[in-house]
């Protein structure tokens, strides 16, 4: 059982979690900031069992969301929301402190890194989809569109639809893009993306399926673009490969916006690139967005349970993430944990 080890800290007990793709990047060794033997896990849903003297704003017995970004909220970073760079946060849990793939945890900073779950949804599908508004949402809203400079009626390329490149999809539905190219290998991510084309806002845009089964992604869209490439190309895979296709997709005064977790080097051909015009972001989330998801989430204008493909017991973790690392054989996306093993 942890406990508290500073004033702002909560105690909760995880009802429901999930496994991302970071955390595969981690058991593969490509975050070196997280110990061996650490708890990882950085996204759920707990109960509030018990609180530091200095937390103000929660309370024993409130459900909470946890950000996947801790945040004090005091510093300058967090007065500039720039809660990733927290100077006393940041991307801890399940990284630099154990996470919530357990029974309970620890949340430092708890007034500012936990989102209160209103009781009408407790036990139900809006919760589960609630889960997804810990990281993939968010990231793939900030990092991926935003930081992109998104802009009704532009075209976008997602490199790797995983869960966190199929969350930046939806995303892109408040924005009305022109069209779409999402590329990857799995059949069934593809077919999904399909599915997703079908969601209010995506009405009018072209959905374009790239199969990069045989490595020419870049010829497909370059050839649906007339040569031109694309507005905004969201990279969500986190290996070289990716980048590779994103510096050759997009276009002239075009953006690159980075959403995978690299552990591996990637060269920039700069003697192609330099006369493009192009802008890069990447980075951590840093959860700005989080309440306003909840609250779409919440009302029904945005339903992120598309993104969940599979719910298991916590007891049955290894079985899950057997699931996921073979995504492919299992149809899996983002797999949903319920804490079963305390009631």
């Amino acid at each position: 059982m942890p406990k508290i080890l500073q004033p702002t800290d909560v105690i909760v007990k995880v009802l429901k979690t999930t496994i991302c793709g970071t955390d595969l990047h981690i058991l593969r060794g490509n975050v070196s900031t997280c110990a061996e033997k650490r708890r990882i896990g950085h996204e759920g849903i707990g109960e509030i069992i018990e609180v530091g003297r200095d937390v103000k704003e929660r309370t024993v017995g409130q459900r909470v969301l946890v950000s996947c970004i801790t945040a004090c909220g005091k510093c300058v970073e967090c007065e500039e929301k720039f809660y990733g760079h927290c100077e006393n946060g940041g991307w801890l849990l399940g990284n630099e402190i154990d996470g919530m793939q357990g029974t309970f945890a620890r949340i430092p900073h708890a007034d500012y890194s936990t989102y209160i779950v209103p009781p009408q949804v407790w036990n139900t599908d809006v919760e589960d989809g609630l889960v997804m508004c810990s990281d993939i949402l968010p990231t793939g809203l900030e990092l991926g569109l935003l930081d992109g400079g998104i802009k009704p009626g532009m075209t976008i390329a997602i490199v790797g639809v995983g869960p966190v490149g199929l969350a930046a999809l939806v995303s892109t539905s408040m924005f009305t893009p022109k069209a779409l190219f999402v590329i990857d290998t799995n059949d069934h991510r593809l077919e999904v993306c399909q599915q997703l084309g079908k969601l209010p806002g995506l009405e009018n845009t072209q959905i374009h399926l790239i199969d990069n089964k045989d490595g020419d992604a870049v010829e497909q869209v370059m050839k649906l673009t007339k040569n031109r490439g694309v507005d905004l190309v969201i990279e969500a895979i986190g290996i070289p490969a990716g980048w590779y296709i994103c510096q050759d997709i997009v276009r002239a005064g075009g953006h690159i916006a980075m959403l995978g977790v690299h552990g591996k080097p990637a060269t920039i051909a700069l003697e192609k690139m330099w006369f493009r015009n192009f802008r890069l972001t990447a980075g951590v989330m840093h959860g700005y967005t989080i309440a306003g998801i909840m609250e779409k989430v919440i009302q029904g204008e945005v339903n992120p349970n598309c993104l969940i493909s599979h719910k298991m017991p916590m007891s049955q973790m290894e079985k899950a993430y057997d699931m996921f690392q073979h995504a492919g054989m299992h149809k899996a996306l983002k797999i949903l944990i319920v804490n079963d093993i305390c009631n």
